[in-house]
């Protein structure tokens, strides 16, 4: 059974993120604390530490990320709550693995914490957000599969390191790609980019993330040597 440590917010919410989660057989019993802090002292002993976002947001951003990072060290790592799209570089920056907004049904609130456990990036539902630029409005059809692939890495690794790593190439490389990428769509910044992935639907909300799979179905549906098409 996965263990659970539920952090921060109003006693009455972690109350019912508990029961939702003790009524799941794969969970047991989660364990309540009051604050960010004092849950950084029980964390080997959790699969999964879910942190109320108000409660991480207390006090200046360096602050909260030094303890993100503690906390990322030991174990995965989900913010509950509304995030602005602004903020979800941060996150991920930090290695939080999971977004989960405060609306979702209780089923799919065990299926995302289930896809998270699996090695899987959740962030669910598409987080609320102002209007972006028009130049993000447009279609993704400028970048080539390979920037495709580094989009969808954007959106869910820590940094260029991670995703050099998952594509195999060099972080040199990773940041050409990705400079290519925000002069093609006209972004500022890789917040921007992030927000795009989700909008888009080249992210899928609640979705375990592969960004080779956009390379498998383009091969897919492209005809064979002899075939038409």
């Amino acid at each position: 059974m996965h263990r659970v440590l539920l952090a921060g917010g109003p006693a009455l919410v972690r109350d019912a993120y508990a029961r939702v989660i003790a009524a799941s057989p794969a969970f047991a019993h989660p364990a309540q604390t009051a604050t960010l802090t004092d849950a950084l002292a029980g964390l080997t002993a959790c699969d999964l530490l879910l942190v109320d976002a108000q409660e991480l947001f207390q006090g200046p951003p360096s602050a909260a990320q030094i303890r993100l990072r503690h906390a990322t060290a030991c174990t995965r790592v989900v913010v509950l709550g509304n995030i602005p799209p602004a903020e979800l570089p941060f996150l991920t920056g930090a290695g939080v693995t999971g977004v989960l907004g405060p609306n979702l049904e209780p089923d799919d609130f065990l299926t995302a914490l289930d896809v998270i456990l699996g090695g899987a990036m959740v962030i669910s539902p598409a987080p609320a957000h102002t209007a972006p630029p028009p130049a993000l409005r447009g279609t993704l059809t400028p970048l080539t599969q390979r920037e495709l692939e580094v989009l969808t890495l954007i959106a869910t690794q820590p940094d260029n390191t991670a995703i050099a790593k998952a594509l195999v190439v060099s972080p040199l490389t990773v940041k050409s790609h990705i400079n290519r990428i925000m002069h093609k769509l006209a972004a500022s910044s890789r917040s921007q980019l992030v927000v795009l992935a989700y909008e888009s639907r080249l992210i899928i909300p609640g979705t375990p993330v592969d960004p080779r799979a956009t390379d498998a179905e383009s091969r897919a549906q492209s005809p064979r040597p002899g075939q038409s098409s």
